[in-house]
């Protein structure tokens, strides 16, 4: 009897540990914005403005829940997997709710890497050390083509070589609307030291006018002191139009005595999306408070401005906005 009861709590230890509990985790951000934009169209020299301001708006930034787990399969093999759903915190809108975000299976070796499918990220938004931004009038780099979730991808991270990795993607064109992309990447984040960087290369399927061609970008970051980091992007984009697109992002942050860090960033594009004299840039500044290892308060400013201007018809359309908020990770 005793060792009938052995082997049963034998068994049922080995069946928790091949089948464990996946880790819950997610994030709930809200922040209040308000915002006022000024707009000049000039037709054959004849100027007409109009402004507007929004009324102040709680948003739900990137806010999510998620699902993930390891099973180890043989030897050095596990399988991977990950359900992540973006979650609208701040109303109940049926389009923004439990919109998939990454969601994957997988394999893992610990010598030769990971292979993941299902809906992912473009791997160009791993080679971004310039962004600093957060909330919801700023969020991220504004290059057109910015870390776009794929559907029916494929993604690989090689295992860490003393800080180097290499990353490479490919996404299926299933309906045939020019939407396959295969894209390599590699970044070096050697530990201990004060710099960051990396470069990707994203090419996609030109069926359609104003399709993404191809996207090369590099970005770094610099550690100045123990206080101060500074960072850049720039990426070449061509979209299979008039002109291409060149976007550069340069940023500062600086950490305080104090729990909280300041914040810097200057967004520029020319030929946004390949459209020749079609012009943006961003100048956001902003401070970000760390009350714990899991909440964050932020507070920031924007000034945003577009210009666009077709055979006769200039437009211009300049945008002020201020907001801050609250971070919570679990």
């Amino acid at each position: 009897m005793k060792k009938l009861l052995l082997v049963s709590a034998v068994t049922a230890l080995s069946l928790s540990a091949a089948h464990a509990a996946p880790t819950v985790y997610g994030k709930a951000f809200l922040t209040l914005d308000a915002s006022s934009t000024d707009s000049e169209t000039t037709v054959n020299g004849k100027k007409t403005s109009d402004e507007s301001k929004k009324r102040p708006a709680l948003n739900s930034n990137s806010s999510r829940i998620g699902f993930k787990g390891k099973e180890p399969l043989a030897n050095d093999i596990s399988l991977i997997y990950q359900l992540e759903y973006g979650i609208d915190v701040s109303a109940d809108n049926p389009s923004k709710q439990f919109r998939s975000r990454d969601t994957y299976l997988g394999l893992s070796h610990a010598q030769l890497g990971t292979i993941k499918a299902g809906r992912l990220s473009a791997i160009d938004g791993k080679v971004d050390f310039a962004n600093v931004t957060a909330g919801g009038l700023a969020d991220r780099v504004m290059a057109s083509f910015e870390g776009q979730r794929m559907n029916n991808a494929f993604v690989y991270n090689s295992p860490d070589f003393n800080g180097a990795q290499i990353l490479a993607m490919y996404a299926l064109d299933e309906d045939k609307s020019g939407r396959e992309y295969t894209g390599i990447a590699g970044k070096y984040e050697p530990a201990g030291q004060p710099f960051k960087a990396g470069v990707s290369y994203i090419h996609g399927a030109s069926a359609g006018e104003k399709n993404l061609k191809d996207a090369f970008r590099v970005s770094g970051n610099y550690k100045l002191n123990e206080g101060i980091t500074v960072g850049a992007l720039y990426q070449l984009s061509d979209y299979n139009a008039d002109d291409k697109e060149n976007a550069v992002t340069i940023s500062g942050e600086m950490k305080t005595a104090t729990p909280w860090t300041a914040y810097a960033q200057g967004d520029m594009v020319t030929n946004v999306k390949g459209a020749k004299d079609a012009d943006a840039f961003r100048v956001s500044v902003g401070g970000k408070y760390a009350f714990n290892g899991s909440t964050t308060g932020h507070i920031y400013g924007v000034m945003r401005q577009k210009e666009e201007e077709k055979a006769m018809t200039k437009m211009k359309e300049t945008t002020f906005g201020i907001g801050g908020g609250l971070e919570y990770k679990f």
